[in-house]
């Protein structure tokens, strides 16, 4: 075969063999999946902030957008170069110039007012791009089919209240003292629906947010205390642990109201409300907090360095890793929805400032949220074990006090003073109150903070009720003299 003939029958097979590889190549990304045609192979990507940046709302984004260019900062050090659009949402115009951004500007953090997600959501705006609303609540038929969630819900509130109550602490009845307000009347509802999945009940009762005069009244409503004259009433409380749906400057007013009727026993358990309250405060009577829970998904102790300082905080740290999220997703185009929930599963690691948020198969969100504790200086972290040796002594302090109220009863044969369990049942209604003996006061020195103690060993089988002497609303053992 002559020289030439044998190039360019080579040169043929050559391209052949290219196009074989191509066919393979071509194949092989077909089975990777769509996730390599909808992200962008750049490494630039595009995200939107869509905040007000005027009015009331201006200062929380100003702490957002700082922690986003600090995201920024950080993702440049390894090679990832994002650019961030920022519009501002309190603008007639936020829509028109989020629609002239080009489609690779994919991913949008915000809005995070209602009007003005209903404003997108009536322009179109939520076909065009993946939203991520820095809201604690969607629409059910919008969540994860038209717009997603990336900041905690009140759920999420609620679920690490009762995980942390039940599952550390051990308690198992659950009562909710709030407001008349659609808040207090949603979040005692999500209460009671959580509950529920946990074969749990729940005691509530509402008080009137507008007259504080007649709190005292509504929180006997709900503890139920039998009342000498002269003397501290015996609450007859069914529950351990009360959730307190309110802001922080009211809580001194709703314990007062619980003491007025002679509980001061109960855990309290806030919403992010109280975190809100806290910054950046300090609490002069942080003592009487100390069984005092609520949740936060911000924990400075576990921030990364740069957001550390005095000045961040849960805004400062929701733009860090709202950028980390969306750079990890990196779309060139908006996706389907069901692809977007699967993106934002893969991208949730990313996190690193808050609390880490999930997404499940319908792509709802789920912040599985801190708990803190009371402090002098506004709040810290939830210490288990601090907890337990708190219930424990507030135990034995409310022990003591029925112990004083039966030494003026004469117990019923059988009964000694030292090993009588009390019944879990109130008092019986019927008692007349001149046959009640009145509890002694308590001395100064034993008045324990508000907090719910319960036993720390297992109880024993209640024994008769002492007569007419008031019933704690469940058993508490007397410390054993040794």
């Amino acid at each position: 075969m002559p020289a030439r003939i044998w190039n360019l029958s080579c040169f043929n097979g050559f391209f052949a063999i290219l196009a074989l590889c191509c066919l393979f190549l071509n194949g092989c990304s077909v089975l990777q999946g769509k996730k390599s045609a909808q992200q962008s192979s750049s490494k630039k990507p595009c995200i939107v902030l869509a905040l007000p940046d005027s009015g009331p709302y201006s200062a929380i984004s100003t702490k957002i957008r700082h922690g986003a260019q600090e995201s920024k900062l950080e993702l440049a050090k390894t090679g990832i170069n994002v650019r961030i659009e920022n519009l501002n949402t309190e603008s007639p115009s936020w829509l028109t110039a989020l629609d002239a951004l080009p489609a690779e500007c994919a991913v949008v953090g915000g809005p995070m007012r209602e009007k003005s997600y209903l404003a997108a959501e009536k322009a179109g705006a939520l076909e065009k791009r993946a939203f991520f609303a820095f809201m604690p609540t969607l629409k059910a038929t919008d969540e994860g089919k038209r717009a997603w969630r990336f900041f905690p819900s009140p759920r999420d509130q609620i679920e690490a209240l009762v995980r942390f109550a039940a599952d550390e602490l051990g308690i198992r009845s659950f009562g909710s003292f709030y407001p008349s307000d659609s808040y207090g009347q949603r979040m005692t509802k999500i209460l009671e629906t959580t509950l529920v999945s946990r074969n749990m009940t729940l005691k509530k009762a509402s008080y009137n947010p507008k007259t504080p005069g007649t709190w005292s009244n509504s929180a006997a409503e709900l503890v139920q205390p039998i009342q000498s004259p002269g003397k501290s009433p015996v609450p007859q409380t069914t529950f351990e642990a009360v959730l307190l749906p309110d802001s922080w400057k009211n809580v001194d007013k709703i314990t007062s109201s619980l003491l007025v009727n002679g509980e001061d026993r109960l855990v309290l358990m806030g919403t992010t409300l109280w975190e809100q309250g806290l910054s950046g405060k300090q609490v002069p009577n942080a003592q009487n907090y100390a069984l005092a829970i609520f949740p936060g998904a911000w924990n400075r102790a576990r921030a990364p360095k740069s957001l550390k300082g005095a000045n961040n905080d849960f805004w400062t740290a929701l733009g860090y890793d709202f950028i980390r999220f969306a750079a990890h997703i990196g779309l060139s185009s908006r996706p389907t929805a069901t692809e977007i929930t699967t993106y934002a599963r893969q991208s949730s690691p990313a996190m690193r400032a808050l609390a880490p948020i999930t997404y499940d198969g319908h792509g709802v969100a789920h912040e599985k949220l801190h708990l803190f504790q009371i402090s002098s200086t506004g709040m810290k972290p939830a210490n288990v074990q601090e907890l337990r040796q708190k219930r424990q002594q507030i135990q034995e302090q409310a022990a003591l006090r029925i112990r004083n109220i039966q030494a003026e009863t004469t117990p019923e044969p059988g009964l000694t003073q030292e090993s009588a369990d009390y019944s879990e049942e109130p008092a019986s209604s019927n008692s007349a109150p001149t046959q009640i003996s009145a509890p002694v006061e308590p001395e100064p020195q034993h008045i324990p903070s508000p907090a719910i103690m319960r036993p720390a060993s297992p109880q024993t089988p209640a024994q008769p009720q002492l007569g007419t002497v008031p019933q704690p609303s469940y058993k508490l053992r007397l410390p054993v003299k040794k």
